[in-house]
């Protein structure tokens, strides 16, 4: 069974769709689990007619191991609330995983509107000639969709419950002591809002700046105070 994980906080917007969508899948055993920390909309209430709510304190990292605790899939999958989990997806997980035998991974990822733009900025900004990204090389954010092994996930003891770049912090921790892979296709969708809301530029600017400051050994306390959280 796969373990779909999703932390929310005021998602009303984008996370019935979202549920709609995993529940219409069918091609793979299943249970969703929506973690919320203190939605004040009704999240979670729309939630609650789809998956099974847990409740948990502040934090993306707290979060996702609060709900990896209840799981009962051997295989833990995490998605954002307004993600979209494309057709083939869950098989893919399922043969990355118990045919091809890797112990965790991510997907490749575009946008649903504006994605050339987004892409070919964030190869121009990174200075990436080739249209490389960042998952070929094993390195994921919490937008790739990150999945694994529910024991591989407990030996690394879960997320750093910190306020920022946990993700990226267990990419790398896995992709050091693990066999990992990414997977090309399908691809994961993901919606534009915040390059829309924030700008394009600005928004790529400061992904780019936080992950530079926090290898340089800023503390994720005062990256996340400075910039807020970033995904």
């Amino acid at each position: 069974m796969i373990s779909i994980i999703i932390p929310v906080f005021i998602e009303a917007v984008f996370i019935e769709a979202t549920l709609q969508h995993l529940q219409d899948l069918n091609e793979y055993s299943v249970e969703i689990i929506v973690v919320d920390d203190g939605s004040t909309d009704e999240t979670v209430a729309i939630a609650s007619k789809y998956a099974k709510i847990i409740h948990s304190g502040k934090g993306k990292g707290l979060q996702l191991n609060t709900a990896a605790k209840e799981a009962a899939g051997e295989i833990l999958f995490f998605v954002h609330a307004d993600m979209v989990v494309p057709v083939g997806a869950l098989a893919a997980i399922h043969k990355h995983i118990l045919i091809d035998g890797f112990d965790g991974g991510a997907f490749i990822n575009i946008f649903s509107d504006y994605n050339n733009r987004i892409k070919s900025l964030g190869r121009i900004m990174n200075l990436r000639i080739r249209k490389r990204e960042q998952p070929d090389r094993c390195i994921f954010y919490g937008d790739n969709g990150i999945f694994v092994r529910k024991r591989v996930f407990y030996q690394l003891k879960g997320f750093k419950e910190i306020p920022i770049m946990e993700d990226y912090d267990f990419s790398v921790r896995m992709k050091k002591s693990f066999k990992v892979g990414v997977i090309k296709e399908p691809k994961l969708i993901l919606h534009p809002r915040r390059h829309v809301k924030d700008g394009f530029i600005r928004t790529r600017m400061k992904w780019i700046l936080i992950k530079k400051l926090y290898l340089l050994g800023i503390s994720p306390q005062k990256l996340a105070k400075w910039y807020g959280d970033i995904r």
